[in-house]
């Protein structure tokens, strides 16, 4: 026995070096042509496997390989080459630049193909590209680089952009995309510095996000972060300095203008004209801002192992005094070469960030409070109190609070944690067959205090209040909120990717993934805490007065199977059909937990064809077509809600017996909503590849849209009831076209530019129980916007303003000639949807100098100046409006004759959304060589939003507010104005 073991035991070894002795290392050196320079970050691959390298910072790369196979080079910019091994152990290769991108490798969920074998809609997004427009988010960085990707942005610290691809295309649900972080999906990268992101690709299309179902209905942005590279140890640091002020102010009547305008609307010689204050409100509450970054990162590895780590510091001091934000990233990489055939990944992130929070309303304030009303007072009986809007006679001339109050005596602060993790591991069962599975983490941990002084609130308030005056026992409230949440996701697929008799080459992937999350937050208050912030903790607050104020968990979990087929014949004719079974915890009907997401695209290469293959003027072009379905999950959570103050008195005594009912009816039946789209698109390049491009057109059906409906009183609830209700359609068309040239050696240029049109629309109403919902509350008893059959969703609702009276008040249209004016007279005034938004590119590199300038517009939308609109009498006015007073003899007056009535909705207010902003340009110089050790340095300046052209006379006409296209999107209230940026910045490579 023991000799058979024996025997066996050698057999196998015998078995597995000849195994293993089938790969060599193959090693070269990647240069590009024909100026011969090494190409870092080159793609190295073996054909179908997923084993792969990179090219270190001189070019090298080494990789195992045996006689048969095929080493694919790809890298972005250049032609992909395929090289056969054979019995070379030293391959070097020459690329070629190309202005096409089809021969580019890019990620398609759950794996990558060449984007020539692609028959959906996808967009890459390079590092390089991603780092001319400094910012604290990627995703702020993709403005107006993508066709499609709208990107709405907002100047305050530490917020995040609102994006939406391919239109607004649900009420009720989840609207913003997912991003999957290196095969993780999480809802968020504000975790993540540009620095350490290599590509970005945007998944658009149904035929591309089906493989992710439900969790792609509002597409998927994968996230490829930097790996180790083989080769000796390389250090990158970057680091820049910036002031930021705003970029768009709106002039204000000074006190002499609002004396003048307040007396005519107020009907009396209100205010002396001689005041002794004239206070700029706006520049009391903003400052020059600044922001600070500094990255540094180390990567190196061995044919064995790579590893990647960097740190990133990023500080925000925003433009509205106080309002700040600090970011530390740590971000940690390594990949094994266990063996020849198995592959170990891990990474792991934390992100610590701290934030002074300040309210946005203080722009509001600032510009509604009159300029007669001083910061604080100077000499007199209220020498040093917050001024106040007293007349001559201390009586309020209008309900606006001191803004520099409001900042002074707001103090909140937040802290989170962010933890991000995950491991992988891939197998190459054979050279066609490769197994990966891989578990990842995310984990959350928030903290903020609110402390309200309320004693010094009251006594702000009014300057003729003293201490004593206070009756209230609590002269000071805390509130603290703790938040935490957990996400893991798991994945387990084969691929097999194969070409049969050198013509069919057909790629599949099966896996199974499931998820599991939890947010938890618990809120409580407390009453007299001591007033020193080191001590804010409930637990040093008044005993007896602690009250926990509000507090939520909830948990979900999604199963999931996937199957995609990839094949194509002779390199010319494309075919992927997916399928995706998704079961979600979310919903309550068991026949409505599982869901199921096809899609099918088709793909023609015609360039490939020999009646074009002699063509000097087209290099490419590629058909394709798709169709497929997605799912969305995220909606809002279906529960039962009671009214418990229902009590009655009953018989002789008396007696009060409590009672309690359901006000609204739940659908049980309600599931998945399911998003159906249509894509064309055309892919091309001419001219040696200096012109390329893509055109799509879309059309994307929200088949069952979930909206609120009112039941009859016979069902016995008079609360709203979620259900599907509603069709929203989005359909539209995207070019992008990009042009590269060399005039020679040291001279090269390029342009480029993308265009979406959208039209986005409620389609149709199919429940007869659905209301017409309002919004767009400007909080003084009006609001803006209807969701109405036909309309685009955020359309607005007004009153049409014709003209003035002869006393100068406005004159809104009878729409029904009923003599009377209300909500009857309202009608449709465009929305916050705009019809087209662009983006542009330029610039060149001469020798070591380079230049580039982008720009972001869109057209089409409007918005609501809700700030100037909010109006209840003795506010301040603009001064365009002050030194331009009614009059009927003067027939160019835009302006109504003052007044203090509360104005009600109307066209007078709403504005284009129209703008053209150039996003950043950007001058830098590259000195190579200049100290021993020290590869690179690039020094640059850089102007970040420096102009805009806007009919708009707000702040800004980009509105992201909540989301919501029926709350506060589109209307200028309480919102952070737009900031410009002048940055100085330097790039070492060591």
């Amino acid at each position: 026995m023991k000799t058979k073991f024996t025997l066996l035991f050698v057999l196998l070894n015998l078995f597995y070096f000849q195994l293993q002795a089938q790969d060599q290392l193959i090693s070269g050196t990647v240069t590009s042509e024909p100026d011969g320079v090494t190409l870092p970050g080159v793609n190295v691959l073996v054909k179908g496997t997923s084993k792969g390298t990179i090219t270190d910072f001189d070019g090298n790369y080494s990789i195992s390989a045996n006689e048969n196979d095929t080493l694919i080079f790809s890298f972005l910019g250049f032609e992909t080459i395929e090289e056969s091994v054979g019995a070379r152990n030293n391959i070097n290769i020459l690329m070629a630049e190309s202005a096409s991108s089809l021969g580019e490798v890019v990620l398609v969920g759950y794996g990558s193909t060449r984007k020539q074998d692609v028959t959906g809609s996808i967009t890459r997004i390079n590092a390089e590209e991603l780092i001319k427009q400094p910012a604290l988010t990627p995703t702020q960085s993709l403005q107006g680089k993508a066709a499609g990707v709208q990107i709405i942005s907002s100047g305050a610290p530490g917020s995040s952009p609102v994006v939406r691809i391919r239109g607004t295309g649900t009420v009720q649900a989840g609207r913003d995309p997912i991003y999957v972080v290196d095969g993780i999906i999480t809802d968020r990268i504000d975790n993540i510095s540009s620095e350490d992101i290599t590509t970005i690709d945007i998944l658009k299309d149904a035929s591309s996000l089906a493989i992710y179902g439900t969790r792609g209905a509002n597409g998927v942005i994968i996230v490829t972060t930097k790996a180790g590279k083989i080769g000796k140890m390389q250090v990158d640091v970057s680091s820049y300095y910036g002031v930021k002020d705003v970029l768009s102010k709106v002039d204000m009547a000074n006190s002499s203008s609002f004396v003048n305008f307040s007396n005519l609307a107020f009907g009396f010689q209100r205010f002396d004209q001689e005041q002794q204050y004239d206070t700029d409100w706006f520049e009391e509450i903003t400052r020059m801002g600044t922001v600070t970054n500094h990255n540094v990162s180390i990567s190196g590895g061995t044919e064995k192992m790579t590893s990647y780590f960097s740190a990133n510091y990023f500080e925000e001091e925003g433009v509205l005094i106080g309002n700040d934000y600090r970011r530390l990233n740590l971000r940690s990489k390594a990949s094994y070469n266990l063996t020849s055939k198995l592959k170990f990944d891990h990474n792991i992130s934390l992100s610590l960030n701290r934030s002074v929070p300040k309210p946005f309303s203080a722009f509001t304030t600032a510009y509604k409070q009159s300029p007669i009303v001083p910061v604080r007072y100077i000499g007199g009986s209220f020498d040093g109190r917050f001024g106040v809007p007293f007349d001559n006679s201390g009586g309020r001339f209008n309900n606006v609070g001191n803004a520099v109050a409001d900042l002074e005596l707001n103090d909140e602060k937040k802290k989170n944690l962010i933890l991000q993790g995950n491991v992988s591991a891939t197998y190459d069962f054979t050279d066609y067959l490769t197994g990966t599975a891989r578990f990842g983490i995310e984990s959350g941990y928030g903290k903020s205090y609110v402390f309200t002084p309320n004693l010094e609130q009251f006594l702000a308030a009014d300057p003729t209040r003293e201490v004593s005056d206070f009756d209230s026992p609590n002269r000071n409230t805390l509130r603290v909120r703790k938040d935490d949440f957990y996400h893991w996701v798991f994945d387990a697929f084969l691929t097999f990717d194969k070409t049969f008799v050198e013509k069919h080459g057909v790629k599949i992937t099966l896996g199974t993934t499931a998820e599991e999350e939890q947010n938890d937050f618990l809120e409580g208050t407390r009453n007299n805490v001591p007033e020193n912030s080191n001590l804010f903790s409930l637990n040093n607050g008044e005993q007896g007065t602690d009250i926990v104020s509000n507090a939520l968990s909830d948990t979900r979990r999604l199963r999931s199977y996937f199957a995609r087929l990839n094949y194509d014949f002779d390199n010319k004719y494309l075919l992927t059909a997916t399928i995706r079974r998704d079961g979600s915890s979310v919903f309550a009907n068991t026949d409505e937990k599982w869901g199921n997401f096809p899609s099918v695209g088709i793909g023609w290469l015609v360039s490939n064809e020999e009646f074009l293959s002699n063509s000097n003027f087209l290099n490419t072009l590629k058909l394709r077509a798709s169709w497929g379905q997605l799912g969305n999950q995220n909606i809002p959570l279906n529960a039962l809600t009671f009214n418990t103050d229902l009590g009655a008195v009953f018989g002789p005594d008396q007696v009060l017996v409590p009672g309690s009912t359901i006000t609204a009816i739940i659908d049980e039946n309600v599931g998945w909503e399911v998003t159906e789209e249509y894509d064309i698109g055309v892919e091309f390049a001419f001219l040696d590849n200096r012109l390329s491009g893509e055109f799509d057109y879309y059309d994307r059906l929200n088949k069952n849209a979930i909206l609120p409906i009112s039941l009859p009183d016979a069902f016995g609830a008079s609360g709203l009831t979620l259900t599907h209700a509603g069709k929203i359609r989005n359909k539209g068309l995207e070019f992008a076209l990009h042009w590269n040239d060399k005039i020679n050696e040291d001279f090269n240029y390029h342009f480029s530019g993308n265009i979406t049109t959208n039209d986005n629309q409620l389609e149709e109403i199919t429940n007869p129980f659905a209301f017409e919902q309002q919004g767009g509350s400007i909080d003084n008893g009006q609001v803006t916007k209807l969701l109405r059959e036909g309309q685009p969703l955020g359309s607005f609702f007004l009153l049409e303003v014709e003209g003035f009276d002869e006393r100068g008040d406005f004159v809104y249209r009878d729409l029904n000639n009923d003599g009377e004016i209300d909500n009857d007279d309202r009608q449709f005034f465009g929305s916050i949807q705009p019809d087209i938004f662009y983006g542009i590119s330029a610039g060149f590199d001469y020798k070591n100098w380079d230049f580039n300038i982008e720009g972001y517009g869109n057209a089409g939308s409007m918005v609501y100046n809700g700030k100037k609109a909010q109006r209840f009498g003795g506010e301040n006015i603009e001064a365009s409006a002050a030194n331009n007073i009614f009059s009927f003899d003067n027939g160019t007056n835009m302006n109504p004759a003052p007044s203090n009535e509360v104005p009600l909705s109307s066209t007078y207010f709403l504005e284009s959304g129209d703008f053209f902003r150039i996003n950043n340009i950007t001058f830098g110089y590259t000195l190579p060589d200049v100290f021993t050790g020290v590869k690179k340095i690039r020094v640059y300046a850089l102007a970040q939003n420096p102009f805009i052209f806007k009919e708009f006379t707000g702040f800004t006409p980009e509105l992201p507010g909540n989301g919501d296209p029926l709350g506060s999107s589109g209307i200028e209230l309480n919102a952070y104005p737009s900031v410009k940026s002048y940055i100085v910045g330097v790039n070492l490579n060591f």
